[in-house]
């Protein structure tokens, strides 16, 4: 499953610093994500801070 607006690229990227479950995911800091996915990635167009935080409180939602 993946959260609303990640499309199969982001999920690629997520996958590729450990996030590969809503769990983990859920349990991340927005800004470390991101600057984990532009360390390993490079500048990724479209990515924002607040984009991955939507993407966070949707992993953190379907925890409850």
């Amino acid at each position: 499953m993946r959260p609303k607006g990640s499309g199969p690229k982001h999920a690629e990227l997520l996958g590729s610093i450990g996030c590969d479950a809503i769990k983990e995911l859920s349990h991340r800091n927005a800004a470390s994500v991101k600057e984990m996915i532009e360390t390993r990635h490079g500048s990724v167009i479209g990515l924002s801070e607040s984009q991955v935080q939507g993407w966070i409180d949707q992993a953190k939602a379907l925890q409850k």
